[in-house]
C-alpha cells in the first residue's frame, strides 16, 4: 500500500531521470492527454515525494504530480527493459534516452505551472520523513482537523503527511490506543506521540524493499497487527479485530486487550 515510505522510495527510484531531456510523454490519464506534449523536450529537474504524493520537476516552470491512492505505482525500466504490468494500466509514460517512467493505475495525475502544482499541495501538513517537525503545531492541526476518532486523525493528511492505513493500524497499537477513540479525548502529549511514533516507523523503513514494524524480517511477521484479522496478538494472544474504521472506509486492525477503550466509553 502506498504511503509515505512508499513514496520516497519511487522518488529516490526515478532520480535517475534529474538532469534527463524527456522525448516522449505517453499514457491513458485525461492530464496527459491534454498537457503531457508539454513536457516533451524539457529536462528534469527534481523528483521529490511530500507525503502520499510524487512531484517531478522540469526546467520550464511545469510539474508532473501524481497520487498513488490504493492502487498506483511507480516503475522504472530502462528503453529495452519488459514492463512487469500490463501497458494498459500504464497512465502516465516519460521515455528519456536512458530510461522509461511508468506510472501504472494512478487515479490522480496532475500536469501543471509549479504554482497550480504547490498549490494542490498547501493543505498539507509537515511531511513525516523529509520535514523539520514543529510537533506544537502538529498539536495544533490536530485540535483544527475534522477527525471523529484517532484511526481518523491519523490518515489526515492536513495534520502531518504520509500516514497511511497500514501506519495508522501500527502506530495505534504500538501507543496502545483503541483506533475509535474520540480524537477530542487525545491529549497534547498523546497526539505528539502518535505523531513521533509514525514518523519513526516511516522513517525506518524508507529505504527497506519490504516494511516490518516488529523488527522482524520473516513472512508473517513484520507487522503486528495490520492484516492480522482474528490471528493472536503479538504481545497478549488476544485475536486481533478488524473494522471498517473510519466510517466504513478502509480495514482498521487492533488488539482490544492491548487498545481497549477509555473507560468511560465502555
Amino acid at each position: 500500500m502506498p504511503e509515505g515510505d512508499t513514496l520516497h522510495q519511487a522518488a529516490t527510484k526515478l532520480a535517475v531521470l534529474e538532469g534527463q531531456s524527456i522525448r516522449k510523454v505517453a499514457g491513458s490519464h485525461r492530464a496527459v492527454i491534454a498537457h503531457g506534449k508539454r513536457l516533451v523536450d524539457h529536462v528534469v529537474d527534481s523528483v521529490r515525494a511530500r507525503g502520499k504524493h510524487l512531484i517531478i520537476g522540469f526546467d520550464h516552470g511545469w510539474s508532473l504530480r501524481t497520487h498513488l491512492q490504493m492502487t498506483g505505482s511507480w516503475h522504472r525500466y530502462r528503453p529495452d527493459e519488459r514492463w512487469r504490468t500490463s501497458a494498459g494500466k500504464a497512465r502516465v509514460v516519460l521515455e528519456s534516452t536512458d530510461w522509461v517512467a511508468v506510472c501504472f493505475a494512478a487515479p490522480t495525475v496532475q500536469i501543471a505551472p509549479d504554482a497550480e502544482v504547490e498549490a494542490a499541495l498547501r493543505h498539507l501538513g509537515p511531511d513525516l520523513i523529509h520535514d523539520v517537525i514543529d510537533w506544537d503545531r502538529v498539536v495544533g492541526r490536530a485540535r483544527a482537523a475534522e477527525a471523529a476518532t484517532a484511526a481518523d486523525l491519523l490518515l489526515n493528511q492536513t495534520v502531518m503527511a504520509g500516514v497511511g492505513n497500514v501506519y495508522k493500524s501500527e502506530t495505534l497499537y504500538l501507543e496502545r490506543i483503541n483506533p475509535a477513540t474520540p480524537a477530542a479525548m487525545l491529549d497534547d502529549d498523546t497526539l505528539q506521540r502518535l505523531g513521533q511514533r509514525a514518523r519513526r516507523l516511516l522513517i525506518a523503513n524508507k529505504d527497506r524493499p519490504n516494511r516490518s514494524t516488529t523488527g522482524r524480517r520473516g513472512p508473517g511477521a513484520t507487522l503486528w497487527v495490520y492484516g492480522r484479522g482474528g490471528k493472536p496478538c503479538r504481545r497478549c494472544r488476544t485475536p486481533v479485530e478488524m473494522d471498517g474504521l473510519p466510517a466504513g472506509e478502509r480495514l482498521t486492525y487492533w488488539c482490544p486487550r492491548c487498545q481497549p477503550l477509555p473507560a468511560s466509553l465502555r
